[in-house]
């Protein structure tokens, strides 16, 4: 990549990359956004498909690759921006593969668990610089001007809300019917700070409900400063080894 040039969604749509350089230049091309003009502004709000598409996929995706590229299990990845019923393909290569430890091809959904009035903290902190969070806000009907309100979160609700974003999002993706061995990545936004042991009983839980055994595998990702992640099995009874069939 000559040294100057931006980069754009072009640079991974539907073009396969080695697992690593993928993640490079879906690093690079946060830090180019956020170096931007409006650049905090636009990773915040999302304006566009190109900040949408970075902080809700590309970087879920990067970070599912980083925690499976090894030795022995080298991954290339082609990500899709268009309206295909799953957003990337990786085409696995190495010693576990050989051997049978891992499948050639993995196709993979990635969706979102996140509070529906996140979008109005975000423009809120962006505006006035501070909200109180997501479960004490609202848009005025008649003024259309975003209302925030302390809200006290009490014994156990950080945990219960996370897990019930999460399994809402699993149940959505799972009723689809999607073909068997598909891996699902969920990039789970918390209603606030959220502490090791909060993430850890919320994963419980979902893992508790069983409603990861459509997918071969659940990654679950939260990319704030605690940078959170965790890996549900499916069912192997219930879900093949081999992936959809799908074009390269």
């Amino acid at each position: 990549m000559p040294q100057g040039k931006r980069l754009d969604l072009g640079i991974f749509d539907g073009r396969l990359l080695d697992g690593l350089k993928f993640c490079r230049k879906v690093y690079a091309l946060f830090e180019q956004t956020k170096a931007g003009a409006k650049g905090v502004q636009n990773l915040r709000l999302r304006p566009t498909k190109l900040e949408k598409r970075l902080i809700e996929e590309l970087i879920p995706l990067a970070r599912y690759v980083q925690a499976r590229y090894r030795e022995g299990r080298r991954i290339k990845v082609r990500w899709f921006g268009g309206s295909q019923p799953y957003d990337a393909i990786l085409l696995l290569s190495g010693a576990f593969v050989e051997k049978g430890h891992a499948p050639r091809k993995i196709v993979v959904e990635i969706t979102t668990a996140v509070h529906p009035n996140d979008y109005l903290a975000r423009e809120l902190l962006h505006t006035q610089g501070h909200a109180f969070g997501v479960k004490g806000i609202s848009r005025d009907k008649k003024t259309r001007s975003i209302v925030s309100t302390p809200y006290v979160v009490t014994n156990d609700e950080r945990e219960t809300d996370l897990a019930t974003q999460i399994l809402d999002r699993i149940k959505c993706k799972s009723a689809k019917g999607y073909a068997p061995g598909m891996v699902l990545i969920v990039y789970c936004v918390p209603n606030g700070l959220t502490l090791e042991d909060e993430w850890q009983e919320a994963v419980a839980r979902v893992t508790q409900a069983e409603a990861h055994h459509a997918f071969k595998e659940v990654f679950l990702v939260e990319t704030s400063s605690a940078s959170h992640s965790a890996t549900l099995h499916g069912d192997p009874k219930r879900v093949p080894e081999k992936a959809a069939a799908v074009t390269k």
